[in-house]
């Protein structure tokens, strides 16, 4: 019997996920499932439905979570804790990673570099720590991806206003140091304990976001041994097999800004020549075995 690997996500997969698919289908059954539509059963025995079918019978799971269903996928990663399933990650990095104060305090227990950042409830104690900082700051909601989110403001009076608005949407708000840097980031593709790619991204002209969804350019590039221990080191605290380390270069050294548990692979293959769908593919079967 051949083995069976399950990948769940969005109701409409990306382009990435597409990508892992058609490589899943060249060694195994592969299905790609909603998670909106999977069922979780609590009776005599705690189940994982979709269809009918009982989703604990695949041999592996491939979650594509992002925030927008971080909570729902949550319960349903708990669930395939639960029944034994084998996947990249447990239900407690979905809660980790996607959420951005709390991923990087669990890096700076690990003793992985970060930024100075804060944490803020209201629009009080929001003013106690502008007085505070250095200019220029960045602003992030907790829960933003792919650049979406991030704000860099040069005075006290532009991040008070705000933050203020955002407070009004009932938006968590972190305050974070501005790591002077040329609008450049680099991201390490880590899978199994390895980095499988790299590459830099440069922010468009006027734009201190570099995410390739906000108009960047990734180049390619080579880690350094440093880097490469602190995307490693991140990989480890955060506890998943398949991840993506964002660094910024300091006058300290490296410093990890963000971890993202749902990277896409379209632009780092495209920049590092590299099939990190393969790679990421072969680690699966590799954990079949």
């Amino acid at each position: 019997m051949s083995k069976k690997l399950l990948i769940i996500g969005p109701r409409k997969a990306s382009s990435s996920t597409k990508m892992l698919i058609d490589e899943g289908e060249l060694l195994f059954r592969t299905d790609y499932v909603p998670i909106s539509d999977i069922i979780l059963e609590l009776g005599k025995k705690p189940g994982i439905f979709y269809e009918g079918r009982n989703l604990s019978e695949y041999d592996y799971c491939l979650p594509r979570i992002d925030s927008k269903r971080a909570e729902y996928g949550y319960h349903v990663i708990r669930f395939m804790d639960m029944a034994g399933m084998k996947k990249p990650y447990s239900a407690q990095t979905v809660l980790i990673a996607h959420n951005k104060f709390m991923s990087l305090d669990i890096l700076r227990k690990a003793g992985v570099p970060i930024p100075t950042t804060y944490l803020i409830s209201s629009v009080e104690t929001a003013k106690i720590v502008l007085k505070k900082m250095k200019y220029p700051i960045v602003v992030k909601i907790v829960g933003g991806y792919g650049g979406v989110g991030v704000m860099m403001f040069e005075s006290k009076e532009a991040a008070l206003s705000a933050i203020q608005t955002l407070k009004l949407l009932k938006q968590q708000i972190i305050i974070e140091e501005f790591i002077q840097n040329a609008g450049e980031d680099i991201r390490a593709f880590v899978v199994n304990g390895e980095v499988a790619a790299s590459m830099k991204r440069v922010a468009k002209e006027g734009e201190i976001r570099a995410n390739l969804l906000q108009g960047g350019q990734g180049k390619y590039i080579t880690l350094t041994g440093e880097m490469e221990d602190v995307a490693l080191k991140a990989a480890s605290a955060i506890a998943s097999d398949i991840i993506a380390i964002d660094i910024i270069e300091s006058t300290e050294g490296p410093k990890v800004i963000e971890v993202n548990l749902n990277p896409g692979i379209k632009g780092i293959k495209s920049v590092s020549n590299k099939n990190i769908a393969k790679v990421i593919i072969d680690f699966i079967a590799s954990e079949m075995d």
